[in-house]
């Protein structure tokens, strides 16, 4: 199964990808994740994407692109994937279909957990306050300036892409605002029974 996830900072990506990685047994590619190790690490990348992350901002598509592609071609993306985080605008997403068409993986599914810029805000900046306020080790661009940043980069960049791959075949809409199991289930009702 390849499948990718999209859906603003605060939808549930992260929550909703935890259950298809395991139930479909591939690994779960998260730009966010690999960019935040990366910094973790102190390389030369991590230390680039640094400054873009800690103000919300993108990091430049091409760091992205590349970053991406060396891992779909690791041995355990073989067999299915989930993408998470890319492609996050036009330019990335042509990228994509290219890189695809080159490592001939075709993905299954589209699928886009829509939830309100409005909701995202606040289920977002509840997220900082809830990590906060039990003294939890919080990611440095949680602030609610970087929060509602990236909402407004996801508004810019990201829903003009979801625009275009709406009318493609293997797009599935999601009501993002329904609950976690819900949620679930929707995904579930959409893509079970493929292999």
């Amino acid at each position: 199964m390849r499948l990718i996830l999209f859906g603003g900072p605060g939808s549930g990506k992260g929550t909703q990808a935890s259950f298809l990685v395991k139930e479909w047994g591939i690994p779960h590619i998260s730009t966010g994740d690999i960019l935040r190790k990366e910094r973790a690490q102190g390389t030369e990348l991590g230390k680039q994407a640094q400054t873009y992350m800690d103000q919300g901002a993108l990091v430049p598509d091409q760091v992205i692109v590349n970053m991406v592609a060396n891992r779909m071609v690791e041995a355990d993306a073989q067999q299915g994937w989930l993408l998470d985080g890319f492609p996050r605008n036009v330019p990335q997403s042509l990228a994509l279909e290219k890189m695809l068409e080159k490592i001939r993986q075709p993905y299954n599914y589209l699928l886009f957990l829509d939830v309100p810029a409005a909701t995202l805000q606040d289920r977002a900046l509840n997220r900082a306050k809830e990590a906060a306020a039990q003294s939890e080790q919080k990611r440095s661009d949680d602030t609610p300036e970087t929060i509602l940043k990236r909402v407004h980069v996801y508004e810019q960049e990201t829903l003009p892409m979801i625009e275009i791959y709406k009318s493609h075949p293997k797009f599935v809409h999601i009501d993002g605002t329904l609950s976690i199991p819900e949620v679930t289930a929707a995904i579930q009702r959409q893509i079970g029974g493929e292999s």
